[in-house]
């Protein structure tokens, strides 16, 4: 919301036209909020147990307790965090034909030796083709999300672990 509001008084120009920063800015600050912890999340030190949280007061679980209804503000934001990893593996899989694509025309072994090269790539896409750059840049995010390495080709592993 905050990307969303900053990009309502800015304005962002590129390739001869101009577009509201709220366009730009708050799919960004969306990505960028979807990236951070939650509030009840705390760094996690390797070999120190966490504190234990105190509890003001106990509420009814809204699975055990049926006679609880839902708000529609609660069930919007359930819809929503099922709905941003589905977003997410699609945003995944149209960044792993984007590097199928670099194997294919043979720029990828210079992509791993210089990972640098794969931000500069973003840059001259979103100054030479700004649709194409933004496309690249928001898979890109979301690869680097999943843990797209150079020693794996940049390629995500979009498989479901088998249990």
């Amino acid at each position: 919301m905050i990307g969303y509001a900053i990009g309502l008084s800015t304005g962002v120009a590129a390739l001869g036209s101009a577009v509201s920063g709220a366009v730009v800015f708050g799919p960004i600050g969306f990505l960028i909020g979807w990236l951070m912890p939650g509030k009840g999340s705390a760094p996690e030190s390797p070999g120190v147990a966490p504190a234990p949280m105190a509890v003001a007061h106990a509420t009814p679980d809204p699975v055990e307790s049926s006679a609880a209804p839902r708000s529609d503000f609660a069930r919007l934001e359930d819809s929503l965090n099922e709905m941003v990893p589905v977003a997410a593996r699609a945003l995944c899989s149209i960044w792993n034909l984007q590097m199928k694509l670099l194997i294919v025309v043979g720029l990828m072994p210079f992509l791993v030796r210089y990972p640098w090269l794969l931000f500069g790539t973003a840059f001259v896409l979103l100054g030479v083709v700004f649709p194409l750059g933004i496309v690249f840049t928001v898979t890109g995010v979301a690869a680097m999300h999943y843990g797209a390495e150079a020693k794996g080709n940049f390629l995500v592993n979009l498989e479901r672990p088998t249990s």
